[in-house]
């Protein structure tokens, strides 16, 4: 699957770089270190609020220099991010991880916690992968669908 993504840069800092493509409602949250805790949170829900502004429906999150959440910010994911995504319009969402980084399994207890609660408001499906090319295959399979859908 090709997209042809037209990003716009919404904000950059030294943690942080989050562009935008408002046609593909999609957005690209690129982690450029791994920030300390108080920093990781204020960046991650500023993220949140751009994705619930832009009325974004994919996220990308390239996230390989972050090697692990701290057990503290995985909590903190689920109880602040949740209602975020609860109000927001995301459909999917990739993490791109290094291989070291998904054998931890700390992301994959936040997608199960997300998952497993069942919450009927929460309609984001959650996914991580080791490349961009996949992630993005991922996320836009289907795109064109919804599209259609949309339109009838």
């Amino acid at each position: 699957m090709h997209i042809d993504l037209q990003l716009r840069l919404v904000h950059q800092d030294d943690n942080i770089k989050v562009e935008v493509d408002e046609n593909a409602k999609f957005i690209y949250l690129e982690w450029l270190q791994a920030p300390p805790t108080e920093e990781f949170r204020k960046a991650f829900h500023l993220a949140g609020m751009i994705c619930l502004e832009y009325k974004c429906e994919y996220w990308l999150s390239e996230a390989r220099p972050i090697p692990y959440l701290e057990f503290a910010d995985q909590n903190w994911v689920l109880r602040e991010m949740k209602p975020i995504l609860i109000k927001s319009t995301l459909k999917k969402y990739a993490r791109i991880s290094s291989k070291e980084s998904i054998s931890l399994l700390d992301i994959h207890r936040i997608y199960s916690a997300l998952n497993d609660e069942q919450d009927p408001n929460l309609k984001t499906h959650f996914e991580s992968f080791t490349s961009k090319d996949a992630a993005l295959d991922w996320l836009f399979s289907d795109f064109e669908q919804d599209k259609l859908s949309e339109e009838e």
